[in-house]
């Protein structure tokens, strides 16, 4: 996305910045590494929905041989797809929470704002931003591409190119820079 850059405006505001390690998020879901920036990632809920699917399927062919398992394990899938949303919606509580407002550079192909940790150049993180005004709500992946320390020596400024954003985010973002870049050249004057 480099050759990007310069076909986007870039606009300095604050924003509410959620991340989490692409990897680990991949890991704790049971799949791999993402490949190329241009790839699909597996969601789990598709995956989970396939599962039950299966099971179904499966369930189906046992019903006759043994009703009572087959019950058995029907309210185990009920039971176990609860706690999956249970966890699904804590994870987005959290998620809503664990936002900070920082001051960023913004652009529709990536980000750059100052950190209290560092990270390493080429890490995968998902990103939660939140745009104001109206609450814009943004997920996407992105690549750090620099992490380098910030002039007060204790925190770090990271540079993340955005991958896998899909159209109708990608369009909302360059409708809110667009605006936000109008409304402060208006203020400037």
């Amino acid at each position: 996305m480099h050759d990007e850059r310069r076909r986007y405006f870039r606009i300095d505001e604050c924003i509410g910045i959620g991340y989490e390690p692409l990897d680990h998020r991949l890991h704790t879901q049971g799949m791999e590494e993402p490949g190329e920036a241009g790839e699909q990632l597996t969601n789990i809920l598709d995956v989970i929905e396939q599962q039950d699917e299966q099971i179904e399927h499966l369930l189906t062919e046992l019903e006759d041989e043994n009703p009572k398992v087959t019950e058995i394990i029907r309210l185990f899938n009920q039971k176990l797809e609860r706690v999956v949303n249970h966890l699904l919606m804590d994870s987005k509580t959290i998620s809503r929470i664990a936002h900070k407002v920082k001051e960023a550079n913004l652009s529709a192909c990536g980000i750059g704002f100052v950190n209290n940790e560092q990270i390493g150049v080429g890490e995968n993180l998902n990103l939660q931003l939140k745009l104001s005004p109206g609450d814009l709500e943004i997920e996407t992946n992105g690549r750090v591409v620099s992490c380098e320390p910030n002039f007060d020596g204790e925190s770090y400024y990271w540079r993340i190119d955005f991958f896998g954003m899909n159209k109708s985010n990608q369009e909302a973002l360059i409708q809110h820079i667009v605006r936000t870049q109008s409304s402060q050249l208006k203020n400037k004057s």
